[in-house]
């Protein structure tokens, strides 16, 4: 290739200038780049010849050397001015011209700088410590191995393995109803100016009128001050007290030995995400007391037992069953933990916690004004800095839940006095329950109890993605109200605090990913990532980022009403699909046989 070149253009300082552009691929191979990147190809030809060094090529030291000195990625300087750019004649511009003109049908027009951008001057360590702390989620967790033994020889020793299961498709139906069949709808919130007015809103003027003077006269609520988006929200919860019964569970032996069975693994496995998530957020946070609230068989303890190992010194668990608390006594004997006291109600004790857990404990509550009873005095029981988490079914009733709690916080408490660590990234209107078809929740794959002792379903299936929905609230000034923004925030663990939430699976396209998350101020919104742009808009972390993760890269956005692209045909088809399964559950006596099965149940279980 060189004396062909050579004899073609004539001097080297041209020959390596036509080199250089006809042989891309080599010289990308080699760091040929532009704008302050190295030129080694021109220096390593130029030597060879040794009769005419160009010293005048921009990033390439004068010396020789070789390296980056800076410059646009241009000839500047020759001085036999045969290399047409910068301080040569006019007959070396002319001759260059010809060359790149010549060889314009072997030019590749692959390299595209214009999607070249800065780095973020950040070293290798601060970007994996920046990607970790966005991989909230984790993959597929197994129940703690003296735990899980300790269940198996439970059910071994009790034995009646199809008697256990058949109780099992028993409590799923009874329990179906009050907590899976609620349709998603928009739910109120206090930011909303027409919700907010209290001096103009509906029940202002049903206040005003005279007819209704005596009802409101007696009424509770008067006294309250209640704005109209917590009566809507009430309404909205009373109406579905009425329409899905809170079906009341005394625990035998048969059930709890059930209960443990079905539901262990996975209330085990949303407590240990939740807490996981907790733990890595707030790394300032290291609890030394602990309260599980509706403990049951003690899934949380043994999750805070996994997270925070030998921490606590003072560990307290309320469940009103006696049956229940034997058995979470013998699963968490042997756990990392302090002797746990055991009560039948939160009033036995007065003491405060640093951390405080509620799981699957709502949904159990008849009457919104009595969770929001329970949720107070949980609130009164932590110490400053404490943690409340609370962890619901991740249906649209539990979503409900979580979305009236959080109201309740924000309009009563402030946003200055404390600040959501998971999931919300602000402390503004949730946009979620805006939409009216969609719900905040995440999932966590967990293995089932092993098929030999209890079979939940199919025995094909070993493993199950619990759906959930949750709250991890601290009782003090977070980051977000410290920091105005992210660059502020000193450490990753508080940087985080500001990124978006990715609230449902990654859409992986051709050449591009979709990703709906949740980010402030209230946005639910749709992303793009494309695989032609820089490293640093996070293309690879889509790839891999789950349900749930945090986003800490620059935003596209794609769609700013995330659902908005949603057809008008394809929402009456999941409504009438909603509506059938609504009808399914509703008038399941209508099916065949039920009335037969029912008699049977009732003869069985006796209720």
């Amino acid at each position: 290739l060189e004396p062909s070149l050579e004899r073609a253009h004539g001097s080297p300082c041209a020959m390596i200038s036509a080199a250089a552009t006809a042989a891309p691929r080599h010289a990308a191979r080699h760091g040929l780049q532009q704008g302050g990147a190295r030129f080694p190809i021109v220096h390593l030809w130029a030597s060879a010849f040794g009769r005419h060094i160009c010293t005048g090529v921009a990033g390439v030291a004068p010396d020789g050397s070789g390296y980056p000195v800076g410059g646009g990625g241009t000839f500047a300087g020759c001085s036999r001015g045969v290399c047409g750019v910068g301080g040569c004649g006019d007959a070396g511009k002319e001759e260059t011209a010809q060359v790149f003109a010549g060889l314009s049908a072997s030019i590749h027009r692959g390299f595209k700088f214009d999607r070249m951008f800065q780095s973020d001057g950040l070293d290798p360590s601060s970007i994996l410590e920046l990607d970790q702390m966005a991989l909230m989620s984790m993959k597929t967790q197994e129940v703690p191995k003296p735990i899980i033994e300790k269940i198996v020889k439970l059910l071994r020793e009790f034995g009646r393995k199809k008697d256990l299961e058949r109780y099992g498709r028993y409590l799923l139906k009874r329990t179906r109803s009050r907590t899976s069949s609620e349709v998603p709808s928009v739910l109120s919130s206090w930011f909303l100016p027409e919700h907010r007015d209290v001096s103009s809103g509906p029940v202002a003027k049903l206040m005003k009128n005279p007819a209704f003077k005596d009802l409101f006269d007696h009424a509770s609520t008067v006294s309250q001050n209640l704005d109209d988006a917590t009566m809507r929200r009430l309404a909205v919860a009373n109406a579905e007290e009425r329409r899905h019964k809170l079906f009341q569970m005394f625990w035998s032996p048969e059930s709890a030995l059930t209960y443990m069975a079905h539901r262990y693994p996975a209330t085990w496995a949303t407590n240990l995400r939740v807490l996981y998530e907790l733990q890595r957020r707030a790394p300032d946070f290291r609890p030394t007391s602990v309260l599980d609230y509706g403990a049951g068989p003690a899934p949380g303890l043994a999750a805070a037992a996994e997270v925070w190992p030998g921490a606590f010194s003072h560990a307290v668990a309320v469940e009103p069953s006696e049956i229940m608390a034997q058995l979470g006594k013998y699963l968490t004997s042997d756990l990392t933990l302090p002797p746990i006291q055991w009560q039948r109600c939160l009033y036995d004790a007065t003491d405060k916690f640093d951390l405080i857990i509620a799981s699957y404990v709502q949904m159990e509550v008849r009457g919104q004004g009595s969770r929001d009873a329970l949720i107070k005095q949980l609130w009164g029981r932590l110490t400053p800095g404490g943690v409340l988490v609370l962890v619901e079914p991740g249906t649209p009733t539990g979503f409900r839940f979580m979305h009236h709690t959080r109201e309740l916080l924000i309009s009563r408490i402030g946003p200055s006095h404390f600040h959501f660590v998971a999931p919300c990234s602000h402390e503004g209107m949730c946009p979620v329950a805006l939409t009216g078809r969609d719900w905040c929740h995440f999932a966590q794959r967990v293995r089932r109890t092993p098929h030999k002792v209890y079979c939940k379903g199919s025995t094909r299936r070993f493993m199950e993605e619990e759906k959930f929905s949750f709250l991890a609230a601290r009782r003090s000034a977070g980051p977000r109200t410290k920091y105005r923004s992210e660059r502020e925030a000193p450490t990753a663990a508080e940087k985080s605090y500001f990124w978006p939430r990715v609230l449902y699976p990654v859409i992986k396209a051709a050449q591009h990913t979709l990703i709906d998350v949740c980010s402030a101020p209230q946005n639910f919104e749709r992303l793009s990532v494309s695989k032609s742009k820089a490293h640093s808009f996070g293309y690879r972390f889509s790839r891999k980022a789950m349900w749930g993760d945090l986003w800490r890269f620059p935003k596209r956005v794609a769609r700013p009403e995330a659902r908005q692209y949603i057809p008008e045909k394809t929402r009456e088809q999941l409504d009438r699909l909603a509506k059938t399964a609504w009808k399914a559950l509703k008038w399941e006596e209508q099916e065949p046989g039920f009335n037969r099965e029912q008699d049977r149940d009732k003869q069985f279980y006796g209720h």
